[in-house]
């Protein structure tokens, strides 16, 4: 007698189970690749965000004459140094090559930084316009991937979202304990190496006795700015989970 196949149904069902599984395995691929790109981006993007926020925001300024004594260690009033400061935060959104500081020194005013400051300012000039570019375009990059992932992801946006952010927050977390906790110990020589990586030249080896760049933001200013970047981020993390969760629970 001879042997019966499968029937037309079962095949139709196999048939149909192979269309459905393989476009699964790309989809789960791509969501997968787009959850780790999107856990790393994150923390380039707060952090970077962070110290563009803090290098504008006035209150580190205020905090730091006060903190550093710098209006008695500079002979400059606070609203003077204020000044120095907005042409700072204005020279390094302008198209100005140099930075010409002018405040009112002993009733005159006066070009208060000379010509390696003026030169290691340049520099630092193009370090912050290379972090606001990075915070812009990695800010675009992680809302492309976000509106990707709900338009496709549809109800499974929110756990992928969560699992993402977890190990975002994982990583940043043991980047920021390792760097807190080398500063806290020696944060003389990471501000060192910091200087050595960012930049080809020594102009950033300024006197603490007579140039006011460096008067005006000595290394605890640097420190403890780093420090606030730190905890802002970690806040922003916190609230980036808290906004996750919430919107997987309104998704059920």
């Amino acid at each position: 007698m001879p042997s019966q196949g499968p029937d037309l149904k079962t095949m139709e069902l196999a048939r149909q189970s192979v269309t459905l599984v393989r476009p699964g395995r790309k989809s789960a691929v791509f969501s997968g690749a787009g959850a780790a790109i999107f856990a790393l981006l994150l923390p380039v993007f707060l952090i970077l965000f962070n110290v563009s926020y803090v290098t504008n925001s006035e209150w580190l300024y205020d905090y730091g004459w006060w903190r550093n004594d710098i209006a008695n260690r500079t002979g400059l009033s606070v609203e003077e140094l204020n000044n120095g400061a907005d042409q700072i935060k204005e020279y390094f959104g302008n198209d100005a090559e140099f930075l010409d500081l002018r405040v009112n020194f002993g009733g005159s005013e006066v070009s208060l930084y000379k010509e390696r400051e003026i030169l290691h300012m340049v520099d630092v000039k193009a370090l912050m316009q290379g972090v606001f570019s990075i915070t812009r375009w990695s800010g675009i990059a992680l809302l492309v991937l976000l509106v990707a992932g709900a338009f496709t992801l549809k109800r499974d946006a929110a756990p992928l979202l969560l699992r993402s952010l977890r190990w975002s927050a994982i990583g940043t977390g043991v980047f920021l304990v390792v760097f807190g906790a080398t500063a806290a110990i020696n944060f003389g020589w990471l501000f060192t190496q910091f200087h050595f990586l960012s930049f080809a030249n020594d102009l950033w080896l300024l006197d603490p006795y007579r140039d006011f760049l460096i008067i005006m933001f000595p290394q605890r200013f640097f420190f403890e700015a780093a420090m606030f970047i730190g905890v802002l981020t970690v806040i922003d993390f916190a609230l980036l989970f808290g906004a996750a969760r919430f919107a997987r629970k309104r998704l059920g």
